[in-house]
């Protein structure tokens, strides 16, 4: 039992770590100019791919403002100016440099391609770099949400998400789970797994 809460306890302590460092090796060993050297390489790579530094930059602050809602790329494209295509054109660009990736709408049938998605960042340290680079901050619950899509997607290759009277935040392989940072106020389905900040970690470590 002794050994079991020594694990438990590791393993929340490296998820505070995760959280704040991600999982890039310049921010693990808390190099000071990781960011820096991130933000360089990442400005030179939109540029290399022929999109604007200040729509791409206006496209992560729209993301991060609204996460974890659900979002369309006409609604990204209204808050920036720009046409939805011109979004998808920005999103297949952050995707394919592993900065976001997307979850679609799945119902119990199928998956409907024409609703909202949500956009999640890949690693913590990305988040909290594009944060500081947009000017533009996120609720804890996204960046919670955020790491267990992310998490899932490794694991499973794809994730998905469901909502009406309530909503079920990542789909994966007949997994349902839902995100909360404190306690949920409303009775989810018995096959909705619940994580909050205590039993996250632990259910990471196991789904490997």
């Amino acid at each position: 039992m002794n050994n079991l809460l020594k694990m438990e306890d590791e393993v929340k302590k490296y998820f505070v770590e995760y959280i704040r460092l991600g999982g890039f090796p310049l921010s693990i060993n808390e190099d000071p100019t990781a960011s820096d050297q991130f933000l360089a390489g990442f400005e030179g790579d939109i540029l290399k791919a022929g999109k604007s530094l200040q729509l791409t930059k206006g496209m992560v602050s729209s993301i991060l403002n609204k996460a974890p809602s659900p979002l369309s790329y006409l609604t990204i494209g209204r808050d920036i100016g720009v046409s939805y295509k011109t979004v998808q054109s920005y999103a297949e660009v952050l995707k394919n440099l592993f900065i976001i990736d997307i979850a679609s709408y799945k119902d119990e049938k199928r998956i409907i391609w024409r609703k909202e998605k949500k956009f999640f960042f890949l690693d913590p340290f990305v988040a909290n770099t594009l944060s500081f680079w947009s000017g533009e901050k996120f609720l804890e619950s996204a960046l919670y949400e955020w790491i267990v899509q992310a998490h899932l997607l490794r694991r499973y290759s794809s994730v998905y998400y469901f909502k009406n009277s309530y909503e079920i935040d990542c789909i994966a392989n007949g997994l349902k789970v839902e995100v909360k940072v404190g306690k949920p106020h409303r009775k989810y389905p018995d096959n909705v797994l619940i994580l909050d900040s205590e039993n996250l970690p632990l259910f990471l470590s196991v789904i490997v």
